[in-house]
């Protein structure tokens, strides 16, 4: 697939300008059209959440790969996973909210709350994960690694699965599932995202390529509900605008020939 293909939006754009230039519509010295007017004719965004051809690669491999329900429209691109908690720490939690992580958990991710003026609590974890019984019902936002719990390895049961989200739902709080080494399993395969269970749109689905590829891409994304996104999208263009299009692009094209699941399968048997 060529990056600028005629199905890529990108491409579409720069056809539009370059047509005008050819048929004397915009001439030498004038000012370029605005991006609003051609992001409005074509249907595009003006790319906070990221390249398009990316969004839709990284929806379909994480429904193949993780069972992920997504379309393009539901990931938003993001400078790692850490940005992707950034944001949703944005949009769900205001000073002195509180955010409950599991004890022991990943200490980035209780920093950057705690840094956004939250009170963080953790929850303990034992052999099928967090507590849910012990999540204070006052937690605006619960943190998770579900799949393979940091850094006790656990996965989280099926019961306990069913118990966070009925909590979440009757909390009307939101769940972030970091499914951070989804790809790589020691054992057999995992039990399917929260985020696939999910059916009242309460889990924020956070992946990244640090693992897979390597953590200087910067790379990661999150699958949003729709009663999010908007925010979330606002968050992002207020944070960095639109990220390094010129690497989203070249994954997406990785990923589009299938070189991301031929490195991934290479390495697993590694």
């Amino acid at each position: 697939m060529s990056l600028g293909g005629r199905g890529d939006l990108t491409a579409r754009i720069y056809r539009q300008i370059r047509d005008a230039v050819l048929d004397g519509r915009l001439r030498a010295g004038e000012r370029l059209p605005s991006t609003r007017e051609p992001a409005g004719r074509l249907g595009v965004s003006r790319d906070p959440a990221g390249h398009a051809g990316l969004r839709e690669a990284i929806a379909r491999h994480a429904g193949v790969a993780r069972s992920v329900r997504a379309g393009a429209d539901d990931v938003i691109v993001t400078q790692g996973a850490q940005q992707a908690l950034d944001l949703v720490g944005r949009v769900m939690v205001g000073p002195g909210d509180l955010v409950a992580v599991e004890e022991p958990g990943y200490p980035p991710a209780r920093l950057l709350f705690r840094s956004l003026g939250a009170r963080v609590t953790g929850v303990p974890v034992d052999d099928e994960g967090i507590d849910v019984a012990a999540i204070p019902d006052a937690a605006r936002l619960v943190y998770v690694t579900p799949s393979h719990q940091f850094p006790l390895g656990v996965p989280m049961s099926p019961a306990r699965r069913t118990a966070l989200l009925a909590w979440a739902e009757r909390r009307d709080a939101v769940v972030v599932e970091d499914d951070y080494d989804s790809e790589f399993r020691f054992g057999a395969r995992s039990l399917e995202p929260l985020q696939s269970l999910d059916r009242a749109g309460r889990v924020v689905y956070v992946g990244s390529f640090s693992k897979t590829l390597l953590p200087a891409l910067r790379l990661g994304f999150l699958v949003a509900p729709a009663s999010l996104r908007a925010a979330l999208h606002a968050a992002k263009r207020l944070t960095d605008w639109h990220g390094d299009l010129l690497t989203q692009a070249a994954l997406a094209r990785f990923m589009e020939e299938g070189l991301l699941a031929r490195h991934v399968r290479r390495a697993t048997r590694e």
